[in-house]
């Protein structure tokens, strides 16, 4: 019996040394064949249930594709450094159904007019220099229903200090500040097309390529220079052409629309002529008067609209030989003059002299009679009689049509050319 009890010890002894021993034998065979012991495990749970076949897709964590240890420490906060703030994934769908939704319904007053919809105090800031399309009135509020602040003419510029939706806040170069549709302003100058007649209101006047001070410079016009303006060019400026067919560019200020006055001076005394030991020689040279009623007349025509031509020449320059706009001397502005009502009158101041019209004495001079100036025999230069001692003729010296008084060079006589 002593035997049989401790066979079956042995026997029990070798069993569970035997299971003992086998996984610690084979934990580190699987280690040195490269295999986890979770793999091993896993493979052995295979062998002995066979495999899961309900799901042959493989999931990959976000986790095991970190390339880098710092990777590893943003998976581990849990931020997803290829997640940008507004970077919307490729797999998802915008849904916007509980983001609550609104209308806006522009609103008009009775003259079809839009009210504006956002609040003064909420307009956006501005600092724009712009100009008024039309005549319109300035509003203390956005609406036309709020008093009337100031007035803009067409053309006017105004500075926008605030922009609200359908309305903006200007001011005016006075200071005054209100509100007007936005449609009624524009950021380019206002041109207006017109026809019109203004003289130079200043000494000189520089004439300039653009609407703007700093423009080059086409040309310089004189103190009553005759200008004809073909645009007005937002509030300051005018489009012009001068008398010399030029065109540009002048301040609205520096221009009159009133024709310049005849000027007045005091005339200067002629000088006293001495005797002369001959004087039936100077009898003899005494011109004698022509009858003037054979001279030409022309109906709602007389030497007053003579006068009114030679003003308008005022300014052009003067060029020898010249009988237009574009450049003219003494006598082509007597022959210009007379051929705007139809008579002809040769190009020459002697040629004048001798053939043109009736001597007159000074005592019935009159407003558009020529006066001939005497050098020796010849006659080197004429001028059309305005009244009060002054004559407008084409000056060599100072280069232009202008002003002179009837007796800044001696006298050969006076010639009258129509009724």
């Amino acid at each position: 019996m002593v035997f049989k009890h401790n066979r079956k010890q042995h026997i029990l002894a070798i069993v569970v040394a035997f299971f003992a021993a086998v996984p610690a034998i084979c934990l580190p065979i699987g280690v040195r064949a490269g295999a986890s012991a979770g793999l091993t495990v896993a493979n052995a749970h295979a062998a002995v249930f066979g495999e899961d076949d309900e799901d042959d897709d493989v999931t990959i964590e976000d986790w095991a594709l970190v390339g880098s240890d710092d990777e590893m420490e943003d998976s581990e906060t849990g931020e997803d450094p290829d997640k940008t703030p507004g970077k919307k994934a490729d797999n998802a769908s915008a849904n916007y159904d509980d983001i609550p939704k609104y209308y806006v319904y522009q609103s008009y007053d009775s003259f079809n007019r839009p009210n504006e919809l956002i609040a003064p105090e909420y307009f956006a800031p501005d600092n724009s220099q712009l100009y008024a399309k039309t005549a319109a009135v300035l509003k203390a509020k956005p609406n036309n229903d709020s008093p009337s602040v100031a007035s803009l003419h067409k053309g006017q510029p105004v500075t926008r200090v605030a922009l609200g939706d359908t309305w903006s806040k200007v001011r005016t170069e006075s200071g005054k500040e209100g509100f007007i549709l936005t449609s009624y302003i524009q950021d380019t100058m206002v041109k207006v097309n017109s026809k019109f007649i203004v003289w130079c209101d200043t000494g000189s006047l520089t004439v300039r390529k653009e609407a703007d001070s700093s423009a080059a410079k086409v040309t310089t016009v004189y103190k009553h220079a005759r200008l004809y303006v073909t645009q007005i060019v937002g509030d300051k400026w005018y489009k012009i052409t001068t008398a010399s067919g030029k065109t540009g560019y002048v301040p609205k200020s520096y221009t009159t629309r009133k024709a310049p006055p005849t000027p007045t001076p005091t005339p200067t005394p002629r000088p006293t002529r001495k005797p002369t030991a001959k004087p039936a020689a100077k009898k003899t040279s005494k011109p004698s008067y022509g009858n003037v009623n054979k001279l030409p007349k022309i109906t709602g025509k007389n030497g007053s609209s003579i006068v009114a031509i030679a003003q308008s020449m005022l300014g052009v320059k003067y060029k020898y030989a010249g009988c237009s706009r574009k450049g003219i001397d003494c006598s082509g502005l007597v022959k210009y003059c007379y051929a705007q009502i139809g008579i002809r009158v040769p190009h020459g101041a002697t040629q004048i002299w001798k053939h043109s019209g009736v001597s007159v004495p000074r005592s019935s001079l009159q407003p558009g009679d020529v006066v001939c100036y005497s050098k020796g025999s010849i006659c080197p230069h004429v001028a059309i009689y305005v009244g009060g001692n002054q004559v407008i003729h084409a000056s060599d010296t100072k280069g232009m049509v202008c002003y002179g008084n009837i007796d800044m060079m001696k006298i050969k006589g006076y010639k009258r050319l129509i009724r």
